[in-house]
């Protein structure tokens, strides 16, 4: 979607309405694509494909969407950490995310296009309800805050048929291995902030 600037307002060149920001999102036409598009996926959990359509009917920027990856948009997948809920395998996500709408295509322009990523697989929930409050937690959190790692989708492991999260891959590692190395180099504001 191109967006002109004008007066710190965008104007969507699909609707000509204007729009509150300047990264080329549009929120009603956006909604109105993915909603197009619900009917030609499904994660197999109604609850699951009911944060995802929410997210993305909701999304007041890019980065606020996430989307159904099927398991097979990932490759170089390997196991890297285990926890107390499951375990992290590090994967490269092929075609990358979604950025903007593509008027002249009509279709999703993406980002990133082998893109390091990491799939949180929950394999020791008693509760279901669990998983997707993390979930949601997670979008919440970073819809909202941006300072979170960045959540890009639901997908599913094929032999597990466990669901899994997928978000930004951190060289790092996780927060307590980030803030282990970073500590003393980060001030108060950006260690709130991580």
């Amino acid at each position: 979607m191109s967006i002109s600037k004008q007066k710190k307002k965008s104007i969507c060149s699909e609707c000509n309405q204007k729009c509150d920001n300047y990264d080329r999102w549009c929120k009603p036409c956006n909604s109105k694509h993915f909603q197009n598009d619900f009917n030609n996926w499904t994660s197999g959990n109604d609850k699951i494909d009911k944060i995802i359509q929410d997210a993305q009917l909701n999304a007041n920027y890019w980065w606020g969407v996430i989307e159904w990856i099927p398991y097979d948009r990932f490759k170089d997948v390997k196991q890297i950490g285990k926890g107390g809920f499951g375990t992290i395998h590090y994967a490269r996500l092929i075609g990358g995310h979604i950025a903007e709408w593509d008027i002249k295509n009509q279709q999703w322009k993406r980002y990133n296009k082998d893109k390091e990523v990491v799939l949180k697989k929950f394999d020791n929930f008693m509760n279901f309800n669990d998983v997707l409050n993390e979930m949601e937690i997670h979008l919440k959190t970073y819809a909202l805050f941006e300072v979170s790692i960045r959540f890009y989708g639901i997908t599913q492991d094929p032999e597990t048929h466990s669901y899994m999260m997928v978000l930004a891959y951190k060289k790092e590692g996780n927060l307590r291995e980030y803030l282990k190395i970073n500590f003393n180099n980060i001030n108060w504001k950006q260690k709130l902030y991580v």
